[in-house]
């Protein structure tokens, strides 16, 4: 207990912290107690009311902290909306790169992982907090680059489809160097080259999803054309001439 007496306030809340989140990760909230947490931390059991008030409060800062954006990455966001719409849309795919990279081997994209498949109502007050500013921006870096909306959906399409391509190679490294190491040696070896790729597809994503998707759909809801209108008209018109004859015949 001595050591944990000599930490202070902030370090003893980081702690706390840290040791709640790799617990959460493991077993969900319910699945963790505050005595648990005290002695993973190190700390006092008080210290958990003291500084953070109840077991939930503390979920709720595992979850803030699960969804912080890497030191690492935080500046290419501004660089990003600064820059000019292309350049901007690679800045966006390194930060991709530079969030997904920190978080790959720690407790908070497990978190993470957990409160997507079960989400919980801290998660969606985080998610309001953290994530849609972060989103917000990236929108309107790929409303730029392609000269659409940013709040229109083939947008929206192209960061879903930059950031998850973009992540998934460091979240998912151990599977994709098993099932394609020439592709993550390459990856690692032209790491600019994988920018431009990553950008391009980006672009692309935008485009399919406009055509392919949206359009498409479009197509499907409008009204039939006017030569099918008319031959429809044309069928019904002979059908009310031929009906009178037809009860006027002698049987």
């Amino acid at each position: 207990m001595g050591k944990a007496t000599n930490r202070d306030s902030h370090t003893t809340r980081a702690a706390i912290i840290d040791a709640a989140g790799m617990l959460f990760a493991d077993r969900g909230f319910s699945g963790v107690t505050a005595r648990e947490v005290a002695a993973q931390a190190q700390v006092a059991l008080s210290a958990i009311p003291y500084h953070f008030g109840s077991m939930k409060a503390l979920y709720r800062e595992a979850l803030l902290v699960a969804c912080q954006i890497s030191p690492d990455a935080a500046p290419l966001a501004a660089q990003a909306l600064m820059a000019e719409p292309q350049q901007a849309l690679r800045t966006a795919v390194r930060w991709a790169i530079a969030d997904a990279s920190a978080a790959a081997s720690t407790w908070q994209i497990r978190l993470l992982f957990r409160e997507e498949l079960d989400p919980s109502p801290e998660f969606t007050e985080v998610v309001s907090l953290r994530v849609v500013p972060e989103w917000t921006w990236l929108c309107e870096v790929i409303s730029r680059a392609t000269g659409r909306p940013s709040t229109s959906p083939e947008v929206k399409f192209g960061v879903i489809a930059m950031y998850s391509l973009t992540s998934s190679f460091y979240l998912q490294r151990a599977m994709l160097d098993h099932l394609a190491p020439d592709v993550a040696a390459v990856i690692v070896a032209k790491r600019e080259q994988y920018v431009e790729c990553m950008a391009d597809l980006t672009l692309s994503a935008v485009e399919t999803f406009q055509h392919q998707v949206l359009d498409r759909h479009d197509d499907s809801r409008r009204p039939r054309s006017n030569a099918t209108g008319v031959a429809a008209k044309t069928r019904s018109a002979k059908a009310e001439r031929a009906s009178p004859r037809r009860k006027g015949r002698r049987t």
